[in-house]
Order: structure tokens, then C-alpha cells, then sequence
């Protein structure tokens, strides 16, 4: 398929795949309203799961809601979360207390388990670690009579608000078949595996996908180091190695990157290399990547993306029926994928941008 489609057609292909993986299209302008954001950029397709009916009074005893704050530079959608978890907990009357950390398990399990000394109500479990790397902490906080939610993670015997991966896995998938019309080779990055888990969903999820289109074929796998290094540079040698062993033109014809900082540094390898035939896909938003292709720095075509600031919402009312006592089943709640073309990244910065302002105002006098 030729490299250049027209914005007309690059959407039809986003609606396909978004239709093909069977999104619920209830609408969530209301809540994208409230948060002062526009719902096209930021969710508009999709809508939330079941969490959205939960009601919550606003009443009763001042709910402590601990919440570990475990992002760093690269981890901007991780902070958009954390700044919506923390804001519900204020407007319905809550107090937030923190721990602030880095992006690692370890340095996440050390900051809740910090927050058990805290004299807290609810203690929020996440962004890394999965049910059973948690467990020992939610025994722990249950034997002091503590509530635990899943902050973007499930968590033992708890509710949780998380994002769709293999929902995320599908739409990015149907979208590169439909581009490259089922034929040709693909190469997909992301965090070294083991790191953040639904990024080995999303990867595991296009690479059986791949497995049974009879022209597609997937190539090996480039790990690409952890959150607390510098990931721009290593997604540039990754591509760079990956364009000097497949020099010939057509010999790679999509790269998938489900974290925008390896995307960056793909997009420098391209230009350096001057490989145009090589189709660049992203996953995650941030004010960095979307001016890169606002600016058209970086060549990306297509980009999904998690609506956080909706995980951080829901996990803060819930935390706080919990904290007030109100039943609240254990069940996992899933947010929608988002999607964008190259031509809506414009958008999509100025939403962004307005969500980062407010988040890095209101968590900085939590220690963010």
C-alpha cells in the first residue's frame, strides 16, 4: 500500500479498527467536560465501563486515601492519573496523602508500604505491580482494618480501575493490517518485558494477530530498558540496529512502538537513516510526542492512548466509598482506548497540555 493516504482515509482505517474491536460508543463528554478537556482527543469513540454508575454520597467522615505518586519524566500519563486521583479525593471531601516515589516496583511497594503507617482509611495499590507481587502488602493493610483499590492494576480480593490493554492490542492491530492491506513485516518496542505488564499484552496481542495473516510477518522483539533511563536514545539504537541489519527498502515495513519515548527516538533514527518506508505507530500521548508531530519532527501516522485522568477519577471515587464504608464489589473496571491520526495531534496537544498545567499545579503541593 503506498506510504501516503490522505487524512480522509487514514480515518476510515482509525473507525474500522475502533468498530472491529467492539467499543461501546456511549459518549463520556460530560466527564471529558468536567475535567476541561475535549472529548475528540481524548475519548470521544468510547465510553466508560460500568464504574460510571457508581454513586458515591458525599457525605460522612473525612476519608484518608493513601496514594503512592510513582512516575517520573517520561511518565506523563502516569501523572495525569495520579492529579485526577488526588482531585476526586479533595472535591468529595477527602484527604490524599502521598508518598512520592520513582517509576519501579520496588520503589512502589516501598511507598505503600509507607503509607500503612500513615493512619489511612484506603490505600491505592499501583501503577507496576501486578495482583501477586501486591498481595503480601493488601494482607497486611486488611489486618489494620485497611481498604485496598487497584490504581491502573488489579489488585487481591479489591476493585480497580484499569486500562484495555488487549482492547488497546486489537485496535492498533487492525489498524497497521488494514494499512499495510495484510502484507509485509513488522517490528513492535516497548519497555524491556516484565517491566509495566500491558505492554506485553499489547505486543502478545498484534504478535498473535500477525501469526495468522499468511503475508505479515512479525520480526524479533526490541526490548527497550526501563522508565528510570533514558529512553529516547535507546529507542534511536534500537531502530538504528534495526535499519543497518535490514538495509534494503520494503524490508521492514511497520514499526510499532507502545511508548512514546522509544517512538521519539525511532522517528530520529528514520531521518537519520532516511528509511520513508518504514511506517512508524505509537501508543501514549505526551506533550513531547504529539508537538513532534504537530511539528512533523517525527513522521507518526497513527497513535492510541489511555484516557488516565478517567482511571484516576474512578479510582478516587471508589477509594472514597470505601473509605466510608459503602459496598463496592471486587471487580476490574476497564477505560476506553483512545485513537488519533496525524492530523488530530494539534488537538490532542492542547488537551494535554491544559490536563499537564493543572496536574503539575495541584500534585506539587503533594510532593509531585
Amino acid at each position: 500500500m503506498s506510504a501516503d493516504l490522505d487524512f480522509k482515509d487514514r480515518k476510515k482505517i482509525l473507525f474500522e479498527a475502533l468498530e472491529y474491536a467492539k467499543f461501546s460508543r456511549r459518549s463520556f463528554l460530560a466527564g471529558a467536560a468536567a475535567l476541561g478537556a475535549g472529548a475528540s482527543a481524548l475519548g470521544g469513540v468510547a465510553g466508560f465501563a460500568d464504574a460510571s454508575e457508581i454513586q458515591v454520597a458525599d457525605a460522612g467522615k473525612k476519608v484518608r486515601v493513601g496514594i503512592p505518586l510513582n512516575y517520573g519524566p517520561f511518565n506523563q500519563p502516569w501523572r495525569r492519573g495520579c492529579w485526577q486521583l488526588v482531585k476526586t479525593v479533595l472535591d468529595m471531601g477527602g484527604e490524599p496523602v502521598t508518598v512520592r516515589g520513582e517509576p519501579s516496583k520496588q520503589s512502589e511497594q516501598d511507598a505503600e508500604r509507607a503509607l500503612l503507617d500513615r493512619d489511612i482509611d484506603v490505600l491505592c495499590l499501583g501503577i507496576y505491580s501486578q495482583e501477586s507481587e501486591t498481595a503480601f502488602i493488601v494482607d497486611e493493610a486488611k489486618s489494620r482494618g485497611i481498604k485496598t483499590i487497584g490504581f491502573a492494576v488489579p489488585v487481591k480480593e479489591s476493585p480497580a480501575v484499569v486500562e484495555d490493554s488487549f482492547a488497546t492490542g486489537i485496535t492498533m492491530g487492525y489498524y497497521v493490517q488494514n494499512r499495510l492491506q495484510r502484507q509485509g513485516s513488522i517490528v513492535q518496542t516497548a519497555e524491556d518485558k516484565g517491566f509495566y505488564t500491558p505492554f506485553d499484552m499489547e505486543a502478545d496481542t498484534v504478535d498473535m494477530m500477525t501469526k495468522y495473516e499468511s503475508r505479515m510477518k512479525m520480526l524479533p522483539f526490541l526490548p527497550g530498558s526501563v522508565s528510570t533511563q533514558d529512553q529516547i536514545s535507546k529507542g534511536r539504537e534500537n531502530a538504528l540496529a534495526l535499519f543497518e541489519a535490514n538495509p534494503q527498502p520494503g524490508s521492514v515495513n511497520a514499526f510499532i512502538s507502545w511508548w512514546w519515548p522509544l517512538t521519539l527516538g525511532a522517528g530520529q533514527a528514520q531521518a537519520q537513516m532516511g528509511r520513508d518506508d518504514v511506517l512508524l505507530f505509537n501508543h501514549y500521548f505526551s506533550d513531547q510526542l504529539l508537538q513532534a508531530m504537530v511539528n512533523k519532527q517525527v513522521k507518526i501516522e497513527f497513535s492510541t492512548d489511555v484516557p488516565w485522568h478517567l482511571i484516576g477519577q474512578k479510582t478516587g471515587e471508589l477509594a472514597m466509598a470505601l473509605g466510608r464504608g459503602e459496598k463496592v464489589d471486587p471487580y476490574i473496571y476497564h477505560v476506553p482506548v483512545t485513537a488519533i491520526v496525524a492530523e488530530e495531534a494539534e488537538k490532542a496537544l492542547a488537551d494535554v497540555q491544559a490536563m499537564d498545567a493543572q496536574a503539575i499545579a495541584l500534585l506539587k503541593e503533594y510532593g509531585g
